[in-house]
């Protein structure tokens, strides 16, 4: 499926914006279409050998983009995509792939990694991090008071933990966190949470029987939780089964099937679910040590074993492609792709899906459970992000023809959600998405979509093509991730490949030159501000004094007259007191917060003016 790519650079929009429509209809024969795939999806090595690269010509990024790695092994996740990025407060960034270039065994796979001062990037990276370790899938965090972490897994060492104590330089220490006695670990997932960052949360899978290993306490699959207090020193829980996540309820997980959040103060969140389990958050609310299970989706197959369990009824499920983020208050944001499955031959050792399956649906901690994730369904709940974009506006949505059109994913045709909720309560999810027009002729491509919802209204924005430039029209856009911290602008990084599909997964593709690229999109892009009624809200002033005890003042500017009240809340999201102002004429308004009952910690004081709100943090003494 290789091409010759030579074309000259048009200089032209780089992304496009699309008002929100009724959804096009994909056509029914090609919701039938199912394929097969493994029960869990567990992809580490090359399982065919492939022809020659053929040669290409690449044009220039826009100036909003920068190659910041490249790579010729092109899985970078199974499934949900892991927090790879990290902004800091100060404007600085790192970034970390999979890296590997020596095709066939890849034996110089390790932590890609490239570092931002908040200006410029350094040059693209020649070698791993890790000095002889052969690793994969890293997760980065801040280390210490001013490093970084990686964590990757090895494949029979354990997991490959490198730190150093100043961001962007200095040399990489390298430890491993062993392995539980009978089963090595694998696709980890880290954060880390506390004043200088000193506390380890690491979510790790045992070896499944399908990748050579054995079955730990009942699992085939077992999805742990560690943590450090000391930066990794020394670990105060060590592979833990979390209640809820044993074998009392389910046979057992696959790699990539669960993404952590961003801490917020001692609230710790990280998701789970993919075609063969439950859809549930795991949070805690202090620090690691207690967790609590919130159900999204119930499947109606929990305890699913290929050998033995018959499925004729096509459920609608979740793919496998999550994303998890938190708002200042601690509550908890999920995104997810949706999936129909089947198991009709307990013989065959594998499952099949429906790839032509389309939708991207969010939940909000305190939603209701979904009773199903049919699309229909999930549109009439309003909880349905995104699906397939009618580009042409024919009323239909426009397929090239053949068997292979669509690369092997296993995923939704829109899925690999990655978000954040900015200080506001904005949230913004970026995702990947079969783009309609966009293929090679043979094939078709994958493309950036992002949308936010608007903390102010509670509703969409419109669609955004985030690689609707020319430059990417025959790129394969994959596997966004993005960076909890916002300013003006979004951050993410993702990978570009000039052949849809994977080289790992066997999609008949040779192995190619991918590009690791960085994205500054501003949030005006998403449509920040369009609503049908402006803000009468104009400034909300940080308190004075703060930190305080006793009472402090915000000043409030309105550009109309509007009803004002002012809300108080604690980091577990609960109100603890309110203010309703009355009606207030246009201008400055001093507000008193009286904190005398409130006990020392982080809160958040929300200003409303109608269906508009502000929030922002505060420190009592």
């Amino acid at each position: 499926m290789k091409r010759t790519l030579l074309f000259v650079l048009i200089l032209g929009m780089g992304l496009s914006i699309m008002a929100q429509q009724g959804r096009a209809r994909i056509n029914t024969d090609l919701m039938t279409i199912e394929r097969v795939a493994p029960v869990k999806a567990i992809a580490e090595e090359p399982a065919r050998i492939f022809s020659d690269v053929s040669p290409s010509v690449k044009p220039k990024l826009t100036p909003s983009e920068t190659t910041i790695g490249e790579t010729r092994y092109d899985l970078q996740t199974n499934t949900s995509v892991q927090n790879r990025f990290y902004r800091f407060s100060d404007g600085t960034m790192g970034a970390t792939w999979t890296y590997g270039v020596i095709d066939g065994s890849f034996s110089d796979r390790g932590t890609g990694y490239n570092y931002s001062d908040g200006t410029s990037w350094g040059s693209v990276p020649t070698t791993r991090i890790e000095a002889t370790t052969r690793t994969g899938w890293p997760s980065y965090a801040p280390w210490g008071a001013a490093g970084e972490c990686v964590l990757a897994h090895t494949g029979g060492l354990g997991l490959a933990f490198n730190t150093r104590t100043t961001k962007g330089s200095g040399t990489w220490t390298q430890s491993i966190y062993a392995y539980p006695a009978t089963n090595d670990l694998y696709w980890p997932r880290m954060v880390t949470s506390g004043t200088n960052h000193d506390k380890v949360h690491i979510i790790a899978l045992t070896d499944p029987v399908a990748n050579g290993g054995t079955t730990y306490q009942g699992m085939d699959g077992a999805l742990l939780y560690s943590r450090s207090q000391d930066g990794g020193a020394t670990w105060d829980i060590r592979d833990a089964l979390l209640p809820g996540m044993t074998a009392a309820e389910y046979t057992g997980f696959g790699g990539d099937q669960y993404a952590w959040a961003e801490p917020v103060g001692n609230n710790l969140a990280f998701i789970v679910g993919d075609n063969w389990s439950d859809l549930f958050v795991m949070k805690s609310t202090d620090g690691g040590t207690t967790w609590t299970k919130h159900m999204i989706f119930e499947h109606p197959y929990p305890m699913f074993d290929e050998p033995t369990t018959l499925v004729l009824d096509t459920p609608w499920v979740c793919d496998g492609g999550t994303a998890i983020a938190m708002d200042a208050s601690g509550t908890v944001h999920v995104t997810f792709g949706l999936m129909r499955v089947l198991n009709d031959d307990l013989t065959d050792g594998n499952t099949s899906y429906f790839p032509y399956t389309d939708g991207i649906a969010y939940w909000k901690e305190g939603d209701p459970v979904f009773d199903t994730l049919a699309i229909d369904s999930v549109d009439a709940r309003g909880a349905l992000v995104a699906w397939m974009q009618d580009i042409n506006q024919n009323d239909t949505i426009d397929f090239i023809a053949g068997d292979d059109a669509l690369g092997l994913y296993y995923m939704s045709l829109n899925s690999m959600p990655n978000m954040t909720v900015d200080a506001n309560g904005d949230v913004y999810v970026v995702w990947s998405g079969i783009t309609e027009g966009k293929d090679n002729g043979i094939q078709m491509f994958r493309h950036l979509w992002g949308r936010a919802r608007f903390a102010a209204t509670g509703e969409w924005g419109p669609f955004t093509h985030l690689t609707a430039s020319i430059i990417h029209n025959f790129d394969e856009c994959v596997f966004p991730s993005m960076a909890y911290s916002t300013d003006n602008n979004v951050h993410i990084i993702y990978q570009a490949d000039e052949e849809p599909g994977l080289h790992i997964r066997g999609d008949e593709d040779a192995p190619t030159d991918n590009s690791i690229i960085y994205s500054s999109i501003p949030k005006s892009d998403f449509g920040v501000g369009i609503s049908e009624r402006p803000s009468p809200i104009s400034e909300v002033s940080q308190n004075f004094p703060n930190p305080f005890s006793g009472t402090s003042e915000v000043v409030v500017n309105l550009s109309s007259a509007s009803t004002l009240s002012l809300d108080v809340s604690n980091m577990l999201g609960q109100t603890v007191s309110s203010q309703e102002l009355g009606k207030l004429s246009p201008g400055a308004h001093a507000i008193t917060i009286d904190a005398r009952s409130l006990k020392s910690g982080v809160y958040f004081y929300t200003v409303h003016a109608g269906d508009h709100s502000v929030t922002k943090k505060m420190i009592v003494q």
